[in-house]
């Protein structure tokens, strides 16, 4: 079964190392954790976040929005200081909506932009952990997909296939295309970009701990689809990481999202202030969805946690 809810624990209940382990287990099981009705510190947030791993750090090019002890959370959404300064990390997108209630993705439209995290990282990352400290009337959701039972769900060849290909991800090339969506949104400068260089992940990946295997590799930063042992020329791969276009191949993508977000595969997330979500980024993929910012205030912090 995919996704747990935990309700009726306290702030001090969540400082328990024996919670905090059978929390694990049921996270590493379920694939997503809810707990709801919370009120965390940037320190109990990370201290909590810490039961399911080492955290990691903040990503490049996002020192404006990070808290917390160490600067291990990033501040999301559209969150300003009191001279109007963003101090927090854009949505994506301003316009992630869904139709007709279903969050299932759109190739004509490329929506919602379904993905999973730090694919681009040297060392992606095992999970993450969203707070939501506060919330928009409407519009805002987070939309969850269990990416282990839609691997489960595709025909043997068409595994069979999958297991021979490879993503390439690129911080820069995440940012680009961002960008493109947002204006808002920040850029790796020249010395961050050498910092981060372009990944390779697996398409599909088969979790260290529980040994499902899951469709992954999917993400904003994935600029090439690739058999294994294939290489890029570096002109070829620099253009798309600067200009945020993706390569022909990455079209392979838009089929397989649409199988792994059919309604049978996935949660729906309406945030209330208090909520805590902690997914498996190694066996789920997530979407945001828009909101009026004009009119509302989104603020989510996110730690990262690490194998």
């Amino acid at each position: 079964r995919f996704g747990a809810l935990i309700e009726n624990v306290t702030e001090a209940d969540l400082q328990s190392p024996e919670l905090g382990q059978m929390l694990r287990r049921t996270w590493l099981q379920a694939g997503l954790l809810v707990i709801r009705g919370l009120d965390l510190s940037p320190d109990n947030f990370a201290s909590i976040s810490r039961h399911f791993g080492v955290l990691g750090p903040v990503p490049a090019g996002r020192e404006h929005a990070k808290l917390g002890p160490g600067g291990c959370i990033l501040r999301i959404g559209n969150v300003r200081d009191q001279t109007g300064k963003l101090i927090s990390q854009p949505s994506s997108t301003k316009e992630n909506v869904l139709l007709d209630g279903s969050s299932q993705y759109r190739p004509a439209e490329r929506l919602p932009v379904w993905h999973t995290d730090g694919t681009f990282k040297e060392t992606p990352e095992a999970g993450t952990a969203l707070y939501c400290r506060q919330a928009p009337e409407e519009g805002g959701a987070t939309c969850f997909a269990d990416a282990a039972s839609a691997w489960e769900g595709l025909a043997f060849d068409q595994q069979q296939h999958l297991l021979k290909l490879d993503c390439i991800c690129s911080l820069a090339h995440h940012d680009a295309k961002l960008r493109k969506r947002n204006p808002d949104y920040p850029m790796l400068t020249e010395e961050e970009r050498k910092r981060n260089p372009p990944r390779r992940v697996p398409l599909s990946l088969q979790h260290p701990e529980t040994g499902r295997r899951a469709i992954y590799g999917i993400n904003s930063s994935t600029c090439f689809v690739m058999e294994r042992g294939q290489e890029v020329e570096p002109e070829k791969l620099e253009r798309h990481e600067l200009s945020g276009e993706e390569d022909d191949s990455v079209s392979i993508l838009q089929e397989l999202l649409v199988h792994a977000t059919a309604p049978k595969y996935t949660v729906f997330w309406q945030w209330k202030a208090g909520d805590l979500a902690i997914c498996d980024t190694r066996s789920t993929l997530h979407c945001a969805t828009s909101y009026n910012q004009q009119k509302f205030t989104r603020e989510m912090w996110r730690t990262t946690i690490m194998p």
